[in-house]
Formats: structure tokens, sequence, C-alpha cells
């Protein structure tokens, strides 16, 4: 479906990015030379607290945010070098992106929303089967967003994003707008999504629930990249959460 093998080159690579904002007369760097490969299969969390960078991270890797150096590259292809109408059709064919708020068409069924990414031909019909089969909707393909519950939409919202078999899922808080038993279930399908079927993951959080389902934890502070630290697999949020701040403390330390 996609122009590139998925396997033949990292599905990202982000390279000394730098992305600054303006206050009067100073520079703010928003991201100060970050560098991030994400391979095949891998699920990665980008923490940090607001203001780290971390979401202005996952605009750059989406070529939604221009970049004032440095390059970012999806499936081998630099955005940079796409003009805006290349850029938005890349996008939609190979960038998954999962949102806090869902963002699903209020005046469309569940299968209308996963189909609107798709082009129409063969094999799209049997592809919304299958992702509703996989997330456990089928039953509520027909429903509207507002006849869903908070975590049926964001299911419909990740097959949405599916839909075109992406080089890359990215997903900014995708549990911020569900309660605790909803948002670990969609962490735990997002693993099992990248398990089984080697989907490669990137998600935006601040919360150390989420960040334990990664395979990889990348610590972000004043847009820097301070550090990467591999979860355990007994799935202990109290755990990430002692593991993130001793990066914090480090930084810190190395600073003073």
């Amino acid at each position: 479906m996609n122009s590139l093998d998925h396997s033949s080159v990292p599905p990202l690579k982000v390279e000394s990015v730098v992305k600054c904002f303006h206050q009067g007369k100073t520079a703010i760097a928003a991201l100060d030379g970050i560098n991030l490969t994400v391979e095949t299969g891998e699920l990665v969390a980008i923490m940090g607290a607001s203001g780290s960078g971390k979401s202005t991270l996952l605009h750059a890797m989406t070529g939604l945010t221009d970049i004032d150096a440095g390059t970012v590259s999806v499936d081998g292809q630099d955005l940079a070098a796409l003009s805006d109408y290349q850029l938005t059709k890349f996008r939609g064919l190979n960038i998954g992106l999962v949102f806090q708020a869902f963002n699903l068409i209020p005046s469309l069924s569940a299968e209308d929303n996963i189909r609107l990414p798709a082009t129409e031909e063969p094999g799209l019909e049997e592809r919304v089967d299958a992702l509703l089969e996989r997330l456990d909707m089928t039953d509520r393909r027909t429903h509207k967003p507002d006849a869903l519950s908070g975590g049926e939409q964001q299911r419909i919202a990740i097959a949405r994003a599916l839909i075109t078999n992406p080089a890359i899922l990215l997903a900014d808080e995708p549990t911020g707008s569900l309660d605790s038993v909803s948002g670990q279930e969609i962490c735990r399908l997002l693993r099992e999504l990248c398990t089984e079927q080697k989907r490669t993951i990137v998600i935006v959080t601040h919360e150390p629930h989420v960040a334990m389902w990664a395979d990889r934890v990348v610590v972000l502070k004043d847009g820097k990249h301070l550090a990467e630290f591999a979860p355990s697999r007994h799935f202990d949020p109290q755990k990430i959460a002692s593991q993130y701040q001793g990066v914090l403390n480090a930084a810190a330390g190395v600073m003073a």
C-alpha cells in the first residue's frame, strides 16, 4: 500500500531537530537537537512534563509543525522535501494519528469514520471488517460516536488510524479523556497490536500508567532528549515514575 517496504528502513528517524518559538526578541528552543530512531514493531513512549517539548516533537513527526533545523523522515521520506499537497497525501497514507479527543465525525457511523482516510479500492471492506473484529467493535459498527463510550470511540479512532496500513502510528495522550479502566484497555490494545502485527507506535504521555506498556521510554525536558530507559515487563507504574524521576534528578545534578 505504501511505496517503501516498511521493513527496509526505520519507520521514523528524527535527526538533530531544532524548533524555536519567538517571544519578542527572545527565541525559545522547544526542541533542541533531538535525535530519535524508532524501529519496526517498536512501541516508544515519549514522557515529559507540560512544556518539555513532547507535543511539539509529535507535531514535527507528522509534518504539522515546520522545524528550523534537522530532518524528520517517515518510512525513509524526508518530510521537509515534500510540498504541502504531497505532505498531506503522504501523511494520510503513512502516518496514523490518534488524539486525546478522538476527533470522530458525529454524523457518521463507526464504520464510516474508519473508512474516512482510505480510498475506495479493492479490499477496503475486508480491512474494515478485520479491524472491527480485532478491536472487538463489530457489534458497534453502525453506531454513531454519541452512542459509544469513550473507550469505544478511541477504539474506532485507532481503527481509523490503521485503515491505510501506515508506517507508524502516533498517539497524543490517547488515554487523556478516558477513565483509568478504559485507559488501560486502550494501552493493552496498543501493546497487543505492536506485538501481534509488528505495528510501530509512538505515544506521547506524561502518565507512568501509559509509559509502562512501552518497549522504550524517551524522556524530554526543556526541549532536550535527556535519556531513555526500558520498562520492566512487570507493568509497574510506580517503577516507571521512579525511573523517570531518576532521569530528571540526574540531569539536574549535571546542570548544577
